[in-house]
């Protein structure tokens, strides 16, 4: 089974880059669906915070069904 599947994932993380830099999307493991969405929002931002992509990032959206949970602007 994959780890991160957008159709089976709860939350969807939208990862808006400065200037020119391209956007990216993130989905939550599905083996954290179980959790509680703030949990699983906590445990994606402790990845992304390592990552290089941190580095370039003016806000990061979190979805969850389709509809806006949470913003996080850097």
């Amino acid at each position: 089974m994959p780890v991160f599947v957008p159709e089976s994932s709860k939350i969807k993380m939208v990862i808006l880059t400065k200037s020119k830099q391209s956007n990216a999307v993130w989905w939550s493991p599905i083996n954290q669906n179980k959790r509680n969405t703030q949990s699983v929002i906590a445990s994606m931002l402790r990845r992304f915070e390592k990552h290089a992509l941190s580095k370039i990032t003016n806000v990061i959206q979190f979805y969850e069904n389709g509809n806006l949970i949470a913003v996080k602007k850097l």
